[in-house]
């Protein structure tokens, strides 16, 4: 199964979903590959991966995409972790999108990339990390997995963002085919009044919806220790209530692959 988390808001969560739903997965005995395709690099970070980020030598997704003679290049770009496989990302990343401004079919080159590298009998699962913004990156990350985990906040300011994500889907839809939004992960949910009328916003907006489900996780300062040790929280030497979460994750996309 091919995944993309995305949300155009930051602060939304997409790394601390993408790196413990993947974890998550690990945990049930998948192989899992982790694209981090924000040139941001906050996934390649959290994974402990710093040091490729910025390092001139490396090949990253910033000179394969454009280039239709590396579209089999996909294992070559990975590296592996404890947990999973990664993509990082790279400096270069943050001018990616004005290089695939006028290439042909700039919207798939990652799923000819998918496609070209046999990612899809490597690894059982694939997570693609999103850019906070609905550019060309994010359309390649929708078009190539054509499943949507959207993590967001348990805030009113979340409505606007997902509305615009929504009308974002259905447009990708109607030029290259069916959308599916397989959840939302509601992230840092606190206990005032606003997050009860937001789970149940994201309830009658998600639920309806088939195959689709609702995620809570609570603020856990175990989730930032794991992040800064480089790991998911199932790797890290803190025990987290949370883990159980992602797990139900894990199991719905497990589902959802089966269907």
């Amino acid at each position: 199964m091919r995944l993309g988390v995305t949300n155009q808001k930051g602060g939304a969560g997409k790394t601390t979903t993408t790196l413990n739903v993947a974890g998550a997965l690990n945990q049930r005995g998948h192989d899992v590959l982790v694209i981090d395709l924000d040139p941001q690099g906050h996934a390649t970070e959290g994974l402990g991966f710093e040091d490729l980020y910025d390092d001139p030598d490396r090949d990253s997704l910033f000179d394969v995409l454009p280039d239709l003679d590396r579209m089999g290049d996909l294992e070559q770009l990975a590296v592996e972790h404890q947990e999973v496989d990664v993509v990082p990302s790279h400096e270069r990343m943050i001018n990616a999108e004005d290089e695939l401004a006028n290439v042909m079919k700039r919207e798939e080159r990652l799923d000819m990339l998918f496609n070209e590298s046999d990612a899809d009998q490597r690894w059982d699962y694939i997570l693609v990390d999103c850019p906070p913004n609905l550019g060309v990156l994010t359309d390649n990350a929708i078009v190539a997995t054509g499943n949507v985990l959207i993590p967001a906040q348990a805030k009113s300011t979340s409505i606007r963002a997902i509305e615009l994500l929504f009308k974002q889907l259905r447009s990708i839809e109607s030029a290259f085919g069916d959308v599916d939004e397989v959840g939302l992960v509601a992230n840092e949910v606190g206990v005032d009044g606003e997050a009860e009328e937001m789970m149940e916003w994201f309830k009658d907006i998600f639920e309806d919806r088939e195959n689709c489900e609702v995620f809570e996780i609570r603020k856990r300062v175990a989730l930032q220790r794991a992040w800064n040790a480089g790991v998911s929280i199932f790797e890290h030497e803190e025990d987290c209530d949370m883990e159980e979460v992602y797990l139900d994750v894990a199991e719905h996309l497990e589902d959802y692959a089966d269907d």
